[in-house]
């Protein structure tokens, strides 16, 4: 069971919290998104008008770093986006992952950039980290750091110098505050299988981002549920597109 809490005292973070949770929680208000496809596309191609591995949703770039590791073309990517006047919830979602089997260790990274499309003063609020797995030793690591030296220096799972979120056989991870005025993260996901019977089905991230006023982030606990609302619309989506006759997105 998935808890949802916050602070009772805080009227306009639990409004913010409820809202989220319903834009995520309905396919008619689950906002924009934009389904990539596997990580050889994320590298190789873009969204129209950018330099290739760069895709943009809303005000956020998202560009490709560099993989390891043998990513054999069935997993899904999705951006997902949701928009309060004052809070933004941002998603990198990757599903379709059950078809891989241990012992298998694969790594992805990318850097977020806020492209300033929705006007000054945004930037990065928290990030959390979301799976779905099944069976048991199933490690996933989310490390951000600030800038791309530190992304090449820390190479080990762990080692974000913002942030170092980890799930083991799908525990809930913290969602990691950050200081104020970080406009670009650079993000490295490690996925480890390491024990028979362990399967991921999906993983993700939600990164929120605040305009000035900052929304306090422990008036909205929600962050969690937000993250794992979405990846079940993103494994429903997939499993929609993947069953015979045509793909209708949602409207």
């Amino acid at each position: 069971m998935m808890m949802c809490t916050g602070l009772a005292g805080r009227t306009r973070g639990a409004a913010a919290c409820a809202a989220m949770w319903f834009l995520l929680s309905t396919p008619a208000g689950a906002g924009p998104f934009l389904n990539i496809g596997p990580v050889t596309v994320f590298s190789g191609s873009s969204s129209p008008g950018n330099p290739v591995g760069t895709w943009t949703l809303g005000d956020k770039d998202w560009t490709y770093v560099n993989d390891s590791g043998n990513w054999s073309g069935i997993e899904e990517i999705l951006l997902t986006e949701n928009i309060l006047p004052s809070l933004r919830s941002h998603q990198f979602l990757v599903s379709n992952l059950s078809g891989y089997s241990a012992p298998l260790t694969l790594k992805l990274g990318y850097q977020v950039h806020v492209n300033g499309a929705d006007g000054p003063g945004w930037d990065f609020l928290d990030v959390n980290l979301g799976v779905n797995t099944s069976g048991s030793t199933v490690d996933v690591w989310k490390d951000v750091f600030q800038s791309l030296a530190d992304f090449n220096a820390g190479t080990t799972p762990g080692s974000g110098t913002l942030a170092a979120l980890y799930s083991h056989d799908g525990s809930l991870a913290s969602p990691v505050t950050f200081s104020s005025g970080l406009t670009d993260l650079w993000i490295r996901d490690t996925i480890q299988l390491s024990g028979l019977g362990g399967q991921l089905s999906s993983f993700g991230n939600t990164l929120r981002e605040v305009r000035t006023p900052e929304i306090d982030p422990a008036s909205c606990g929600c962050v969690v549920a937000l993250l794992m609302g979405s990846l079940g619309l993103l494994e429903c989506r997939v499993r929609r597109r993947t069953a015979p006759g045509p793909f209708r997105p949602p409207a």
